[in-house]
């Protein structure tokens, strides 16, 4: 019986061996931080940095996740985290420092949950976890500033707009002119922008287009771009006037409300053209070369059409075939279902725009880093847990897409994967689950 026991407890340590050889010795020093520290107002970006130290070595790189804050918003625009170096007492230490920025939608304090790191081995998979410190700040509303909708808060905001076609041209019932805004805002990403209401008078229908997002991130700081496009249709004549737009923000430099103003336009429609007269069947028989000239010409193009059919037929079959299975229609059609915010056709238009993409236009996509993480998020909400994807999610990787530049596909070199595998290994969807815990 004792010979059996102890068998037991032999192999019950020969298979947890390899677990505690790999589990870290010590537990890491966490460190958060956010600058600026005081002084806030509602919209403004506050930068917080999360530090993992390890004592003597970093086996790997951990994973850190910030939880949302009641009403901030919090976003990560550095995928790629920093390596640090430490020496406490008389311990050095060794780690990354991950950056994250906070923008506060209401005033009074804001706590900002705890960050939750994810330990990993040399292997990448998880060998346990750790936690920092929650952050607590106030924010104040500045006078003149109207808290019930996105506040823009940046050091410099430039606003402007163009009409196409030129306001001054003629227009008549059915034509329409197009309104194209740009904002600029500095230290603010394009999402912290608020919607305009367009609106018109009667007579007049509006369309618009989704905004175009082109953010640009240097280093933790970002530029936010925004364009957005609506388009007036004329239904009826008379003169309309299409209302001006204003764009309110805070001045974090001066600390003053300000507002970009747009003016607006009038526009002068004229009824549509009357029809001409159709002639009589008197000018018809009168005019029978002018007839008979585009009917020969008409019925010798149906015969070349007729004998030459099956040939054009079958080239524009090809023509097709080759069109649904280049890398263009993929990428298309990835656009097209992600804005749907449907996680499972997203992820199988992905697959097969990811195995069409050319062997020598992967660069693009290898270098994005927010696609990688977008595509990280995609997978734990299918095959892991604690992670969603939203219809927001799904409208900025279409945005991530249509802004890769992919070669032609040759047809003499096989592609190398651009990215990870998209079927997640099983150690992958445990590190997802054990992040959504």
């Amino acid at each position: 019986m004792m010979r059996r026991v102890a068998a037991v407890v032999v192999a019950l340590a020969m298979a947890m061996a390899p677990a505690l050889a790999q589990a870290p010795a010590t537990t890491p020093l966490v460190r958060s931080t956010i600058a600026p520290s005081d002084g806030i107002v509602i919209g403004q970006p506050v930068q917080l940095h999360v530090e993992v130290l390890f004592p003597g070595e970093m086996p790997r790189p951990p994973l850190v996740k910030v939880p949302e804050s009641p009403g901030a918003q919090t976003l990560r625009f550095e995928t790629q985290a920093i390596t640090i170096r430490d020496r406490i007492g008389d311990q050095d230490y060794v780690g990354q420092r991950f950056e994250f920025v906070i923008f506060p939608r209401r005033g009074g304090d804001i706590a900002v949950p705890a960050a939750d790191v994810t330990l990993l081995d040399r292997a990448g998979d998880p060998v346990g976890s750790a936690t920092g410190s929650p952050i607590h700040f106030a924010v104040t509303v500045p006078p003149g500033i109207d808290p019930s909708g996105p506040v823009l808060a940046a050091s410099d905001v430039r606003v402007s707009e163009t009409w196409s076609p030129d306001p001054a041209s003629p227009f008549r019932v059915g034509s329409a002119i197009t309104r194209t805004i740009q904002r600029k805002a500095s230290n603010v990403p394009a999402l912290g922008m608020a919607d305009f209401r367009f609106t018109a008078p009667e007579g007049v229908r509006v369309y618009a287009d989704p905004p175009v997002i082109d953010d640009k991130v240097d280093r933790g700081s970002v530029q936010g771009f925004r364009t957005d496009k609506v388009t007036y249709v004329f239904e009826k004549p008379g003169s309309y006037v299409l209302p001006a737009l204003s764009q309110p923000w805070w001045d974090t430099d001066d600390r003053q409300a300000r507002t970009e103003t747009l003016a607006g336009i009038t526009v002068k429609v004229s009824a549509a053209t009357a029809a001409p007269p159709q002639p009589g069947w008197r000018d018809a028989v009168a005019d029978w070369p002018k007839l008979v000239i585009p009917m020969l010409g008409a019925a010798l193009g149906l015969l070349l059409c007729v004998m030459f059919w099956p040939r054009l037929n079958a080239l524009w079959r090809r023509r097709r075939q080759r069109h649904l299975a280049s890398e263009a229609f993929a990428r298309k059609t990835l656009r097209r279902i992600a804005r749907t915010g449907d996680a499972p056709a997203t992820y199988r238009a992905l697959v097969t725009w990811l195995e069409r993409l050319a062997s020598n236009g992967d660069d693009a996509a290898r270098r994005d880093s927010r696609l990688h993480s977008l595509i990280g998020q995609l997978e734990r909400s299918l095959f892991g847990t604690g992670s969603s994807w939203s219809k927001q999610n799904g409208a900025e990787l279409a945005e991530l897409i249509a802004r890769l530049h992919t070669p032609p596909r040759s047809g003499h070199l096989q592609p190398s994967p651009p990215l990870p595998p998209l079927n997640p290994p099983e150690s992958s969807r445990h590190l997802a689950m054990q992040e959504a815990s």
